[in-house]
């Protein structure tokens, strides 16, 4: 795979493939990456909001179990 970010001067761009990639089919992608502004702001959200996302899947006859799973899951790889 390869993988590299470049800042284009122009409206083309020419790509030096390996040997290997000669006569195989391969796939490329083109998008934006988002500046570092962008990325900063996606990581300051308030996880409080999620609170509460997820309760609709929970199940109360498995809370105890959830509760004691580190527990269990320890004693477990203790023993095995």
């Amino acid at each position: 795979m390869i993988r590299e970010i470049i800042r284009p001067t122009d409206n083309k761009l020419t790509i030096d493939l390996p040997e290997e990639y000669i006569g195989k089919e391969i796939e490329y992608i083109i998008f934006p990456v988002k500046n570092h502004e962008e990325k900063t702001e996606e990581k300051n959200f308030d996880i409080s909001s999620l609170g509460g996302s997820l309760k609709q899947y929970a199940n109360p006859q498995k809370a105890e179990l959830e509760n004691k799973a580190w527990e269990l899951h320890i004693n477990e790889t203790n023993y095995h």
